[in-house]
């Protein structure tokens, strides 16, 4: 799993130069979203679904869900009725539950949700990315990554964002256009390049100077633990590949969901990549990796 975190190779640059840069084109209000009514109306959907799931509330679920809810977490049945008894007996095993809310990227009809899911006072938790897909007001799909926080050893922690500005909102810095540019070359020319020097000079078109922070446990900032990680990551399985399924991007943020196959030993599993982007390159960097497992409640991938 720390694998494929690293390889998303996007912990950002920040408090350098180009991770501080004004944008290439002025903004009126560095700070504004960038998101269309609509995907804000979306986004709105989305955090209102957090917000009842803190209180309890699951009757928001009837009314914001579509009862034919298409579902690709594995241990939920499609429908809204299986949606709402998964989180019923969630709250039942987990009465004090907290999602915690850390970043959003809301693209279109998509809306994807970074979070961290606290159980009960004291626990570590577990870092959580949610896709939602909607269709007229109401969550039509839905897909979840789940992995553990672990302990802080040497690096950053699994959430915060260190590039500046310490913002985790997206910002109008990049173009959904460019932000998705880059997430998808991170992995066509980074990640999925078994060949140590093309990759090299891959981290140096897309990373540079920048101090890539890194937010996957145990893995310092920078490029050099990445190129180390990827090196390792062939070296033990030349078969290696990440499938990119999914871009959404908004802003200077993008999150790619992948299928790896053959990640060290872990024979399949998906990964979910946020990236911060500024001037084309990447300054930052979270992931989520979870193993697929060998059956299903429903018939759709998990991807």
């Amino acid at each position: 799993m720390v694998m494929s975190l690293i390889f998303s190779v996007t912990m950002i640059a920040a408090l350098s130069p180009s991770a501080t840069a004004a944008p290439r084109h002025p903004q009126p209000n560095a700070f504004e979203s960038i998101a269309t009514p609509q995907e804000r109306a979306n986004r709105a959907v989305v955090l209102g679904f957090y917000t009842a799931l803190n209180r309890g509330d699951l009757g928001y679920l009837d009314k914001m869900v579509r009862p034919d809810l298409v579902q690709h977490y594995p241990t939920i049945a499609n429908g809204r009725s299986a949606f709402r008894a998964y989180h019923a007996g969630l709250r039942d095993q987990n009465p004090d539950l907290r999602f915690i809310v850390k970043r959003t990227i809301a693209q279109n009809d998509l809306v994807v949700v970074h979070s961290h899911f606290v159980g009960k006072a004291g626990d570590a938790g577990i870092a959580k990315v949610n896709l939602f897909r909607l269709d007229r007001g109401k969550i039509a799909e839905h897909w979840e990554f789940n992995e553990a926080v672990q302990p802080r050893g040497i690096g950053n922690d699994m959430f915060s964002t260190l590039s500046s500005p310490r913002i985790s909102k997206s910002l109008p810095f990049a173009t959904d256009a460019e932000s998705e540019r880059v997430g998808r070359a991170a992995f066509a020319e980074i990640v999925n390049q078994p060949d140590d020097e093309l990759r090299l000079q891959a981290l140096e078109r897309y990373i540079g100077d920048n101090t890539y922070y890194q937010h996957f446990p145990n893995v310092p900032n920078g490029t050099e633990a990445l190129q180390q990680f990827l090196h390792d990551a062939y070296a033990a399985q030349p078969d290696y590949r990440a499938n990119v399924k999914t871009v959404v991007a908004e802003g200077d943020l993008v999150a790619v969901v992948a299928h790896l196959e053959k990640l060290f030993d872990i024979e399949n599993s998906v990964s979910v990549d946020l990236y911060r982007v500024r001037d084309g390159k990447l300054l930052e960097h979270w992931a989520v990796i979870e193993p697929i497992p060998p059956t299903s409640a429903n018939p759709n991938t998990m991807y």
